[in-house]
């Protein structure tokens, strides 16, 4: 059921179905949206529109409404609320940016020029879903079908890219340049044969050579637009591997940029959490484990602070704690979907420990978790011994140590 609200009056949670007043009046890039931000209301406020269209059965929280004569007596609890509106946002973000890639794409494959403008609203969404509920944003962009991948694709590495730049601590418009990247990343593959892209056997070494096409088409059509360079790096390096041994150029190491480094790491993990034609979708545990595997591949230094930013690790990857401690990464193990770690060495006092679980969605994992050590630098030369006892829940610990506090 659809209600006209002045904009005086319209509070979080609402839903808006439609702006009242003339499109270039409004200041959203999207005509549909759940109002989940302050800033959002204010900015309705600053403008032209006198009232929007709210959709009551679509509304969250303390804004969905109650049947006349009925009184409210339940309070649903803040986090239980927060959490819905959470949902119901990045739902609305991701389904809202595919459609919008989809028509930028499109529009693309029929001549129209090419333009950053547009798609820095797209940027802002998804930094701002990504500041209000990071796992459940990136969770979402996980959920994709085989028809949709080509445009959801795009959106999740373009939201990679803002989250993997966030947690680099780049300055904000250098996120938005990086978001812009991954948007932008596969353009070229609009004008890759369709069963070449989707070919579920291997490519003959001609398609593959199509294939191997698309980074260089793609920044051709970028340069013929409105795109900002690192945009344009990304676009055409995302394939390079810092051993040299990727296209189109063989670049090594240093020779590619950061922004086409962490391209090609969110692009490879995007691929491979997710079902094609030819393949089903990877965890994103096993994935990260394969890629963490291919030497030669990915700056690893980068490939460690993007496993950060997605807060998943390959299981028995040892890890060094801002506490002063090692700890090993687990499985989820069977009762529980929550990533843990299992802390066992005291750095400081270079000795075993009895050891003990830390879920990370109870830590900081940015702040808390530092680097993959190197285990002989802190006397662990039997460290592979040590890995096996624990991924087989023994306790490798001699002798016996008060527990040490984490943090």
């Amino acid at each position: 059921m659809l209600k006209r609200v002045p904009v005086r009056e319209i509070t979080l949670g609402m839903y808006v179905h439609a702006i009242d007043g003339p499109w270039l009046a409004q200041p959203f890039w999207r005509s549909r949206f759940l109002l989940t931000s302050l800033d959002q209301i204010a900015m309705l406020r600053r403008s032209n529109v006198k009232a929007v269209m709210i959709d009551l059965d679509r509304c969250v929280g303390s804004a969905r409404p109650v049947h006349p004569g009925r009184v409210r007596r339940v309070q649903v609890q803040n986090d239980i609320v927060r959490r819905e509106a959470d949902l119901t946002a990045a739902k609305h973000v991701t389904d809202d940016a595919r459609a919008f890639m989809k028509a930028v794409f499109d529009g693309a494959s029929n001549g129209a020029r090419l333009e950053t403008g547009p798609l820095d609203g797209v940027v802002r969404s998804i930094t701002d879903a990504l500041e209000r509920n990071r796992p459940m944003l990136l969770g979402m962009m996980r959920l994709k079908t085989r028809d949709s991948y080509t445009y959801f694709h795009s959106v999740a590495v373009g939201t990679l890219m803002i989250n993997f730049a966030r947690e680099l601590g780049l300055a904000a418009d250098d996120v938005r340049l990086m978001g812009l990247g991954g948007l932008f990343h596969d353009i070229g593959k609009i004008r890759i044969a369709k069963d070449v892209l989707n070919k579920p056997g291997r490519l003959t070494p001609a398609e593959w050579d199509e294939m191997r096409r698309h980074p260089e088409i793609g920044h051709a059509l970028l340069q013929a637009g409105d795109v900002p360079s690192t945009a344009l790096d990304v676009c055409l390096h995302h394939h390079e591997k810092v051993d040299g041994s990727g296209y189109p150029f063989g670049l090594v190491g240093d020779d590619i940029s950061l922004a086409a480094r962490m391209g090609a790491i969110c692009d490879v993990y995007d691929a491979l959490t997710s079902e094609r034609a030819y393949k089903d979708a990877s965890s994103p545990v096993a994935a990260v484990a394969a890629m963490a595997s291919w030497s030669g591949h990915f700056d690893p230094a980068l490939l460690f602070v993007f496993m950060k930013s997605i807060c998943v690790f390959p299981v028995g990857m040892l890890i060094r704690l801002r506490s002063g401690h090692l700890a090993m990464m687990r499985d989820n193990g069977r009762r529980t979907s929550r990533a843990r770690l299992t802390v066992f060495y005291d750095i400081a006092d270079q000795r075993l420990l009895p050891p003990y679980e830390v879920y990370l969605s109870d830590i900081d994992t940015s702040a808390t978790i530092l680097d993959v050590p190197d285990p002989l630098h802190y006397g662990l030369a039997n460290w592979a011994e040590v890995k096996e006892q624990l991924l087989e829940g023994h306790d490798p610990s001699i002798g016996s140590g008060a527990r040490p506090k984490l943090g």
